[in-house]
């Protein structure tokens, strides 16, 4: 059961991550405009690059499937854990705009789903190291 949970949490892992690359590097323009509430093109030039490095931790994720371990690598916890730290950082900047430490590029209030969305990530990633 253990194993299969964190198969589970690593294929989840993937999916959320591909979704997000996708969304950043090809639909940058309205994914800036509709979640992050960004208008300006230089933003949706730097949503790009952020897109293809999500791309890049996704496919070494996939590279390091249990059942896969293409060219064998083995270092799937630490792939995770960076993903972990990565998100944890994104919900504290996220909760911070919420909670109006810092402001909004715009001065309005922060959306509430971008405060949490980080959040499911982090929770899969300490289901994760939890189920080890």
């Amino acid at each position: 059961m253990i194993m299969n949970l964190q198969a589970f949490c690593h294929i989840f892992l993937i999916l959320f991550g591909s979704y997000f690359s996708i969304q950043l590097t090809f639909n940058s323009k309205q994914f800036g405009q509709r979640s992050l509430r960004i208008n300006s093109k230089q933003a949706y030039g730097y949503l790009k690059p952020l897109g293809i490095s999500m791309l890049a931790i996704v496919l070494m994720l996939i590279a390091t499937l249990p059942s896969l371990q293409i060219g064998g690598f083995s270092s799937a916890k630490e792939l995770i854990a960076l993903v972990g730290v990565y998100t944890g950082m994104l919900f504290i900047w996220n909760m911070g705009q919420h909670l109006k430490i810092w402001s909004t590029p715009d001065g309005r209030d922060y959306y509430k789903k971008n405060t949490y969305r980080p959040l499911i990530p982090l929770i899969v990633v300490l289901i994760y190291f939890y189920s080890a």
